[in-house]
């Protein structure tokens, strides 16, 4: 892959999946440079739904299905928004076709399959991201030179809380829809947590609640790490909890407000940094969802420049967190059989 003239390389969007976090990527996208960024196409199972964003978004191509869209030679890179469970076969299929590919998170659903994308994605020498958009906010730069430069002194534990009624959303209930608490709020923890501490725990220890569909509902994590280093772990799915996580150093601690996705860094009270959101063209659904552009704008950055991953979130660290939520998931009882 040669390096691209930064000046005038434009990155063509094909986008898969017609959900809310689909609307909200596009609206997001909406606020880049047109000259950086044009999205060619959109593909989905349901055709209707497929035009009706397609109308709305002004994107001229609409596909029904995933290889259409997977065979169009005009796309450089595919969004994969569709459910969790789909995402190992749709992102595999594009990059089997040659595609770079920003995929939702988790981006399959085990280790194993994470670790053959990953091989994929390598072997066939192209750009793949786990789409882990909290990594890219300018608040994580801020908190990391922060902690680089001894503002904290040694981190010795991160207390994270990540709790949301999202128990009557349908793909969360279903177990053969992919959802549940590890997947959809716990791998949120984990990156923050492997982001600050950037080594694997040592161990993990893993309970909770399991809903009658098998799916879990619930986890409380205990994870230690290495040089006296801890972390705890709580997410729900039936009850909102205070989001934020508190990290805590021999210099004192610092609590992030809605960690997975944060415009404020308050280090002290003299100390407080805010970062304003682009306003999109269109409502967004979910909170914060303007600042997926700042992982939109990743992926122009490392593919106008040659890399096949991101330095802020790499493919072996998307490996690692897969093995960490398989480990979490076969504790919590979600079935072993699931895992192979």
């Amino acid at each position: 892959m040669h390096d691209q003239t930064k000046m005038g390389f434009q990155l063509k969007w094909g986008i898969a999946g017609v959900g809310m976090i689909a609307h909200d990527f596009l609206t997001a996208l909406g606020t880049l440079p047109a000259e950086q960024h044009k999205v060619i196409a959109i593909a989905g199972k349901d055709l209707e739904r497929v035009h009706r964003l397609a109308t709305l978004h002004k994107i001229n191509t609409a596909y029904e299905g995933y290889e259409a869209l997977a065979r169009d030679d005009s796309i450089d890179i595919v969004f994969v928004s569709v459910l969790n469970l789909q995402h190992y076969e749709v992102t595999k299929l594009m990059l089997e076709n040659g595609k770079h590919v920003l995929c939702e998170k988790p981006v399959a659903m085990t280790y194993k399959q994470t670790k053959s994308l990953v091989d994929l994605a390598r072997e066939q020498k192209l750009f793949l991201l786990e789409g882990m958009w909290s990594r890219f906010f300018p608040a994580y730069d801020a908190l990391d030179q922060h902690i680089s430069s001894g503002g904290l002194g040694d981190i010795y534990h991160i207390s994270i809380q990540f709790g949301v009624e999202i128990n009557d959303i349908e793909r969360n209930l279903m177990k053969d829809l992919g959802g549940g608490a590890v997947l959809d709020l716990g791998i949120y923890m984990l990156q923050l947590v492997q982001f600050l501490y950037k080594e694997p725990p040592t161990d993990v220890v893993c309970t909770g609640h399991l809903s009658k569909t098998g799916v879990d509902e619930s986890i409380s994590c205990a994870l230690k790490y290495m040089h006296g280093r801890t972390a705890t772990l709580s997410a729900h799915t039936r009850a909102n909890m205070t989001n934020k996580a508190e990290i805590v150093g021999t210099k004192g601690a610092i609590a992030l407000d809605y960690f997975w996705c944060p415009t404020v860094l308050h280090i002290s009270a003299a100390n407080n940094t805010e970062w304003s959101l682009p306003k999109g063209k269109y409502k967004f659904h979910f909170h914060n969802s303007a600042g997926l552009s700042y992982e939109i704008q990743e992926c122009w950055d490392c593919i106008s420049k040659g890399l096949l991953e991101s330095p802020k979130m790499s493919l072996d660290e998307t490996v690692l967190l897969s093995k960490l939520t398989d480990t979490m998931r076969t504790q919590v009882g979600v079935l072993e059989a699931e895992l192979n």
